[in-house]
């Protein structure tokens, strides 16, 4: 019985550590970590612009009537 407890709960421990990276945002390969999202102008169109932090720069993004994904 508390073999099966402590499998349960490795299982669970696991599968909870890994929600963070399976709902990672990336840019070019790297993991980008989502400063703001704002609505407004991106060039000639307008909706919903991401900014994001990658590696240290600052990278923008337009999404269009998508919201920025984290």
């Amino acid at each position: 019985m508390k073999n099966k407890l402590v499998k349960i709960f490795l299982t669970f421990s696991f599968a909870v550590a890994g929600i963070p990276i399976a709902l990672a945002y990336t840019i070019g390969g790297a993991y980008a970590s989502q400063v703001s999202c704002t609505w407004g102008q991106f060039g000639n169109q307008f909706g919903w612009i991401g900014t994001y932090s990658v590696n240290g720069q600052m990278i923008s993004q337009f999404f269009g009537n998508t919201f920025c994904p984290y």
